[in-house]
């Protein structure tokens, strides 16, 4: 009987590695931009940063996988490990800013606030509809950027994932 080789790559472990990756990358980046006198919440090119930053991380861990897999990887394996890539880096990403933002440095996010406010009166707004925009920015700004990083980033790995998926010649 012919013993069927594992691959000696696990999705899990690469994914919840670059997810880890990703988010000291992202914390670096945070950090990088407040003491350098920028809001990290208001800068306006972050997300070019976020996307490039993501983009190579599942690259280079659907590489990393195929690698320990005999240079295959479907686009459900794809797929798994930027689950896995996805729920860490934001998990942690998300906790260092919530806890940074709280307890060390709280004026970031009262910066953050003041430039929505001038950007709603901009807009011509009522000041009761700023209120009302301020009170639900400030009730949900963790849950809708929790959300909001959870999609960011599955949308990018199931479009890398198109690219970089190599199916074994057993399931063309």
């Amino acid at each position: 009987m012919e013993e069927i080789e594992k691959p000696s790559a696990d999705k899990r472990t690469i994914g919840v590695k670059y997810g880890l990756i990703s988010a000291v990358v992202g914390i670096v980046f945070f950090l990088v931009l407040n003491f350098a006198g920028q809001n990290p919440y208001v800068i306006k090119w972050g997300w070019a940063v976020s996307l490039t930053t993501t983009i190579v991380l599942i690259f280079l861990a659907h590489k990393e996988y195929k690698e320990g897999n005999n240079g295959f990887m479907t686009y459900g394996e794809g797929i798994a490990i930027g689950f896995w890539f996805t729920l860490v880096g934001v998990a942690v990403g998300m906790l260092f800013n919530y806890i940074y933002v709280t307890f060390i440095d709280p004026n970031i996010m009262a910066e953050f606030y003041e430039s929505q406010y001038e950007q709603m009166q901009q807009k011509g707004m009522s000041d009761d509809q700023i209120e009302m925009a301020s009170g639900f920015t400030k009730k949900l700004f963790w849950v809708f950027g929790t959300i909001g990083a959870t999609f960011f980033s599955m949308a990018t790995v199931l479009i890398v994932t198109i690219f970089t998926q190599k199916r074994p010649p057993e399931q063309r």
